[in-house]
């Protein structure tokens, strides 16, 4: 399982820093101040293993659900 965790949080940073739009508005905003590596780490640092999962299957899997 830490693997697999290990490759969402890399993913998960490589979409965001390569397409900070994908950040919420207030993420956004920070960047220009602090940098993308920054405002990714700190977001990414505040998810819950749930919504990490959320965020993963968003961005990687959009049409799993239909």
């Amino acid at each position: 399982m830490s693997n697999k965790a290990r490759r969402f949080v890399q993913e998960l940073f490589q979409c965001y820093v390569s397409s900070p739009e994908q950040l919420p508005p207030t993420s956004q905003g920070r960047v220009k101040d602090e940098g993308v590596h920054r405002v990714v780490c700190d977001y990414i640092a505040g998810m819950t293993d749930r919504y990490a999962q959320n965020e993963y299957r968003r961005l990687f899997q959009p049409y799993e659900a239909l």
